[in-house]
């Protein structure tokens, strides 16, 4: 049995899991003026983990990145070596050097509270991207029993000004006058995953699929959502759950039309009947989050079953702007309630 055993997250809206969550399932929302105007003059609207002094984007990712490790590993013995699979922004997004990410991954583990299995570990530039490869390689990790505990999580930062202004020039940004993007925002979102459940566990780990959509926004195809709707299906045969047997759904979107048109033709093909399954949107309180977006859905639903709010399966969705598609379902483990 695969189990999502603890979870860390840091976002604009809050510091850590319960925080963060406390604050997504209520729907505050924390927008600033961002450095970066936009084509009309007008500052751009985004939203920032409020660290004690600014930082540049390198250094947002590293310092979420330690922050989520931390978190996710508090309960776990100073002895027990853990691999790390980390998703983070493709490189020189901040207009940094080649070895930033191995630089990254280094720093992440020569100061983490427990010790990093260096071995195993290996960091994923390629934001959204990479989110499903990262997913792929943990459970591998964890199905050949050979350790108990695996990392795996993603950090990401779109409020750096060298990088906003490579997204506005590309109208990826919501603006006043186009209203098709998305709003800049950052997070870091890490699930500690294990094949050794006990009484602190959060959720069980029921299935995942993965697939392939051949219509992607880098090729400009048409919305199709046949790929979307591949991984979904994958994920609910593997766990045995029928759509409407779910009671939640947690996406990673954040904006752009094209995706949350996919999402509703890949829904709307499978829930064929009446379904009382509620909807969660991160994005709608941290913006968009890139490497950390699903990473932080899946957070979302793993608390909702710690804390009994969901008794049924839910499902995770996994989306990019390649053709990666992915999708979890979770589901409760015991009645222990914190």
């Amino acid at each position: 049995m695969l189990v999502v055993q603890a979870a860390g997250t840091i976002t604009p809206v809050g510091l850590s899991l319960v925080d963060t969550m406390a604050a997504i399932y209520t729907g505050v929302q924390l927008f600033e003026d961002l450095s970066i105007l936009d084509d009309d003059g007008e500052p751009l609207s985004g939203m920032k983990v409020r660290f004690e002094s600014d930082l540049d984007g390198p250094a947002r990712i590293l310092t979420m990145a330690h922050a989520v490790v931390d978190e996710c590993t508090l309960a776990l013995d100073s002895t027990t070596k853990v691999p790390l699979i980390l998703c983070c922004p493709e490189a020189g997004v901040f207009g940094e050097d080649d070895a930033a990410h191995a630089k990254l991954l280094s720093s992440v583990i020569a100061e983490s509270a427990i010790p990093i299995d260096k071995a195993r570990s290996k960091v994923i530039g390629r934001g959204r991207d990479g989110v499903l490869e990262a997913l792929e390689e943990a459970l591998t990790i964890l199905k050949d029993g050979s350790v108990p505990y695996c990392l795996v999580g993603g950090v990401d930062s779109f409020v750096d000004p060298v990088r906003l202004e490579k997204l506005r020039s590309n109208n990826r940004l919501l603006t006043e006058t186009d209203k098709d993007g998305f709003k800049a925002g950052e997070a870091g979102a890490m699930l500690l995953l294990s094949n050794r459940p006990d009484a602190d566990t959060m959720a069980v780990f029921l299935g995942a699929g993965g697939s392939r959509e051949e219509s992607t926004r880098t090729n400009g195809g048409p919305v199709t959502g046949a790929g979307l709707q591949q991984a979904i299906a994958t994920a609910l045969a593997q766990a045995k759950v029928p759509f409407d047997g779910l009671s939640c759904l947690a996406h990673d979107l954040s904006g752009e039309e094209r995706y949350f048109d996919e999402l509703n033709l890949a829904v709307g093909r499978l829930a064929r009947g009446k379904t009382h399954c509620s909807s969660e949107d991160p994005g709608l309180s941290v913006g968009e989050t890139g490497a950390a977006a699903a990473f932080l859905s899946i957070s979302l639903l793993a608390f909702l079953h710690w804390k009994g709010v969901n008794k049924s399966p839910s499902l995770g969705l996994i989306t990019a702007d390649g053709s990666d598609r992915g999708a979890v379902v979770l589901g409760p483990y015991s009645t222990n309630r914190r």
